[in-house]
């Protein structure tokens, strides 16, 4: 036999130093990964929610009656959720069949959509306990709530690092946007 015709192999040398690179390049990766999923989940979450007010709004809008944003709560023994208190439960779009501007409870006509949580270890807080968000036909909300506008309504994730926390701003007038901002 030649020596070109030998097939050569690697050697355990050459193997023992391609594993060890791909070590730490796995080492280096793996949490850059963890943090870009973590990111996803929050900004998918986040725009969720702006969704929910832009919705609501453009309905009550177009229907010209009150259309409100409304955390969920445990079902009331159907298989559709009721507005509630708890926003990590998930939120809903509903058609409120409030009798006035200034009615401070919700009264569910019809559900235009549901969202469900994401069950992600996503916290939800959203300040002076607001139970929801009621849009009026001119696309402005009523303070019935007892909201202190702008609401800023704060999402973040189990392990938050870098700037990993969402802040949604909802105006007086009804528009809603998104930050990132810094964990605490």
């Amino acid at each position: 036999m030649h020596t070109s015709q030998l097939q050569r192999g690697f050697t355990i040398l050459e193997l023992i130093i391609a594993i060890a690179l791909v070590a730490v390049l796995s080492a280096l990766a793996v949490p850059n990964l963890r943090n870009a999923i973590q990111n996803n989940r929050l900004t998918a979450q986040a725009n969720d929610f702006v969704v929910a007010f832009q919705l609501a709004r453009s309905e009550a809008i177009k229907r010209g009656q009150p259309v409100s944003v409304c955390a969920t709560d445990a079902n009331d023994g159907g298989d559709e959720p009721v507005c509630g208190d708890d926003w990590s439960l998930g939120w809903m779009v509903i058609v409120d069949g409030a009798a006035s501007e200034g009615t401070n409870a919700v009264t569910l006509v019809d559900r235009i959509r549901v969202w469900r949580p994401s069950n992600d270890g996503i916290g939800i807080a959203v300040p002076d306990d607001v139970e929801f968000f009621r849009y009026l036909p001119r696309g402005d909300i009523d303070t019935a709530s007892g909201a202190t506008f702008p609401v800023v309504i704060t999402m973040d994730i189990d392990d938050c690092t870098g700037d990993q926390v969402r802040q949604i701003r909802i105006a007086r007038v009804g528009s809603a946007s998104v930050n990132r901002v810094e964990c605490s």
